[in-house]
């Protein structure tokens, strides 16, 4: 059978193949591919029969869950542009997240509670989702823009501030190909899950689904916990954060993973003092895995003696480090990280760039200040922007210095990332008051708990006289 262009296929194979095979595995409960396609299908016609989505934005918001891989799938047959949103976020980002991106539906799940400030109608979809319509938003028609487009991902793009990454169904084909050329994933692989899944679902939960895999699904951090779930569900792979191998590396019990021979560190740099007491403890070594969202996953780490690297190119991609003009550095020389390959975005939704106006000579720049070896092994030194890693989710400060702004005492404020033993960074924000104001941390906190999700909450707050700026009176980020 000829592969039909389209996400949906992923699917629609898998259930040629696989019919009965378990598809996802969660806390009581199973449910196999067939399962996952009739809730897919069945999600598509309800929307179809009502609304017009072809080429247009929908935002998703579900939790980890069988209800996810069906929900997204159900979106995309329905040929909407599907944005996931991570349960949890405030009314007023999804609202601005809307207003840029010109979207003005948002399926979520019945549990999830909002407080729009927007006019907005709510209609119910089916058992478990709500739609969500704000008719103040025009709809833009985002395959008009960006042909093929089928999810739209919210990025830091290459200047730090957030951007919409655009990724084509082309895209979503060349990516888990070419990701599996790498992790080897087959019908016999079973995959732990602890990440979420609105923000790890391309070269991951449709990977998975395009190769067979059975998704098992933990939601909760403790260690004894994963391993439990491992052993029980006889797990095979681990996807997982470093955050979660540091608990695992530091777990004081004598539990053992049974079934488990690869694990997989994402989202941001795993020490190798961590890497070391993993596999002290487990046996398993882990491999360090770059991704990037305008790519997809372009490195893999397996080699032990290197663990400092994210590893040399996969077969299909190009890397190389740049100097400020743009030409490649020597081995060793630390320059600016950049990748080329399969799988490319398709541009920026908001900020609105295409992909052509953003590669330099079709090379993406990552943002990262990085240097390579003589083997070809990519040695991250450092970053260029100002995104803040929380246990691998990222956040914009000016994200969180526009919601400070809106406390009547404060004057200016300056967000950056503080170092955390577990987490990796945290919050922190400077903030300077406004004449006669006194200082209030637990005022400012709270304000921000009820515009922010929680992991981009301040967790320090300095109080201090003056912001330092540049010489063009920018914020300084260094």
């Amino acid at each position: 059978m000829q592969m039909s262009p389209k996400t949906f296929s992923f699917l629609e194979q898998a259930v040629a193949k696989w019919t009965d095979r378990v598809a996802i595995v969660e806390e009581n409960k199973k449910t196999s591919f067939k399962e996952l396609f009739i809730s897919a299908t069945s999600l598509c016609k309800l929307l179809k029969d009502t609304y017009d989505l072809k080429g247009k934005g929908i935002g998703f918001m579900c939790s980890n869950s069988s209800g996810f891989v069906s929900g997204l799938f159900g979106c995309s047959a329905a040929e909407a542009v599907v944005m996931p949103i991570l349960p949890g976020t405030k009314s007023l980002e999804i609202e601005n997240i809307f207003r840029e991106s010109g979207i003005n539906l948002l399926l979520a799940e019945k549990k999830n509670h909002f407080n729009f400030s927007l006019h907005h109608e709510k209609e119910t979809i089916n058992d478990d989702f709500y739609l969500y319509i704000f008719p103040e938003i025009k709809s833009t028609n985002i395959e008009e823009i960006f042909p093929g487009a089928a999810f739209i991902r919210p990025s830091s793009g290459t200047t730090g501030s957030s951007k919409g990454v655009v990724i084509s169904h082309q895209a979503v084909f060349e990516r888990t190909e070419a990701a599996n050329d790498g992790l080897h994933l087959n019908e016999e692989s079973n995959m732990l899950w602890v990440l979420p899944m609105a923000f790890h679902f391309v070269v991951s939960i449709l990977l998975y689904v395009r190769y067979g895999v059975c998704t098992i699904i933990s939601n909760h951090f403790l260690a004894t916990s994963i391993i439990e779930t491992a052993n029980k569900y006889k797990a095979s792979h681990l996807y997982a954060s470093p955050l979660h191998y540091r608990l695992l590396a530091s777990e004081k019990s004598q539990l053992k993973f049974e079934t488990l021979r690869t694990a997989i560190s994402t989202s941001a740099h795993l020490e190798p003092n961590v890497s070391k007491l993993f596999f002290t403890k487990y046996k398993i070594p882990v491999a360090q895995a770059y991704g990037i969202i305008e790519i997809g996953l372009p490195f893999i780490n397996t080699n032990p003696e290197k663990q400092e690297s994210i590893g040399k190119a996969l077969p299909h991609y190009s890397a190389a480090i740049l100097d400020e003009g743009m030409n490649e550095l020597p081995f060793k020389n630390e320059g600016t990280f950049a990748i080329k390959g399969p799988g490319m975005f398709s541009g920026y939704l908001w900020a609105q760039r295409k992909k052509e106006d953003v590669l330099v000579n079709s090379w993406f720049l990552t943002g990262d200040i990085a240097k390579m070896d003589e083997d070809g092994f990519v040695f991250i030194k450092g970053r260029s922007k100002s995104i803040i890693n929380v246990s691998g989710n990222k956040v914009f400060p000016e994200e969180v210095e526009a919601i400070l702004k809106l406390h009547p005492d404060v004057e200016d404020t300056r967000v950056y990332g503080g170092r955390h033993p577990v987490t990796g960074e945290i919050v922190e924000a400077e903030i300077v008051l406004k004449a006669g104001a006194s200082e209030n941390a637990e005022c400012l906190i709270s304000m921000c708990g009820e515009h922010l999700i929680p992991y981009k909450i301040p967790q320090r707050i300095l109080f201090v006289t003056e912001i330092a700026k540049t010489k063009t009176g920018k914020t300084s980020r260094a």
